[in-house]
């Protein structure tokens, strides 16, 4: 195999899981437990979780979209009670995005069922076929050209 055809397929791969991940249904049998927030939402969910608070520019560089689409995502959230919008009290230009009780309880909910999720076909590997995966893919992250917007 040559090495452009490696690395088409291992971009496959990649495509394969995301895809697999992003699918809210991922187990049709599994539709009660699932948490009504989306991947995307979720991501959105923890990094204010993990800022504590931030602006909408700054999600939208962050998960890589447009400013205006990140508005959209936020108006869905925030009609979910999930985060509430403010005006920055030093700059009142500046609305300042933080989770409400509700979405940190259902950041946490969703946290837990997308990593359940992951159980099963992780466990098909060895403890050490997981650490090597994971040292692999952290090398792999680390050799990314660095984002503009990240």
């Amino acid at each position: 195999m040559s090495s452009d055809d490696k690395t088409e397929h291992l971009y496959t791969l990649i495509h394969k899981i995301t895809r697999k991940l992003r699918n809210p249904k991922f187990d049709s049998t599994d539709q009660k437990i699932l948490p009504p927030i989306t991947k995307v939402q979720w991501w959105i969910l923890k990094t204010v979780w993990e800022q504590k608070q931030c602006t909408a520019g700054y999600l939208a560089k962050k998960i890589g979209v447009r400013p205006s689409t990140m508005s959209q995502m936020l108006d869905r959230l925030e009609k979910a009670d999930f985060i509430v919008r403010f005006t920055d009290a030093v700059d009142a230009r500046v609305r300042i995005i933080r989770l409400t009780d509700n979405g940190q309880n259902m950041f946490y909910h969703a946290e837990s069922k997308f990593v359940e999720k992951l159980v099963g076909p992780f466990e098909c590997l060895t403890p050490e076929e997981q650490q090597f995966l994971i040292l692999l893919l952290e090398k792999l992250a680390r050799n990314f050209p660095q984002q503009s917007n990240n």
